[in-house]
């Protein structure tokens, strides 16, 4: 059976293996190209994009994500957006849009850092090794 016949059969099994993306990045040209590489991909969906009205934090508190995509320009514009959004969703993976390679040593509040230019051919995978690795530390209920 196709998966997508699966996924209408069982809907809450679907959503549930399913990894959430919340993408908080200026300018509006990277935040579309971001979802434009993760449109359509099985396991991952994208639950919010960061607004002029609703802060990232405020949308990770109101989402909790598995992953939160994130880059310097916006941390330029609204302040310290890093440290908010791990204290609104302490167990979301945060992954830092860098300018460079040069930048690519993740300060403490990323898990992970990627420069812009090599989104396209590295984020998928990198969400999927960082969601894949939170949820190996998260406790079983």
């Amino acid at each position: 059976m196709p998966t997508d016949e699966r996924a209408a059969r069982h809907p809450e099994r679907s959503r549930a293996s399913r990894r959430s993306v919340l993408i908080a990045v200026e300018p509006p040209s990277l935040q579309r190209l971001i979802e434009h590489v993760l449109h359509g991909e099985s396991g991952l969906r994208v639950v919010g994009a960061s607004t002029r009205s609703l802060s990232p934090a405020n949308q990770a508190a109101r989402l909790s994500p598995n992953v939160i995509v994130v880059n310097h320009r916006l941390q330029k514009h609204q302040g310290h957006v890093l440290v908010d959004l791990k204290r609104s969703s302490p167990g979301s993976t945060l992954i830092l849009l860098t300018h460079s390679l040069a930048e690519s040593a993740p300060p403490r509040e990323a898990d992970a850092c990627l420069p812009e230019d090599a989104v396209v051919r590295q984020l998928l995978p990198m969400i999927r090794k960082t969601a894949n690795r939170a949820a190996d530390r998260t406790p079983p209920p």
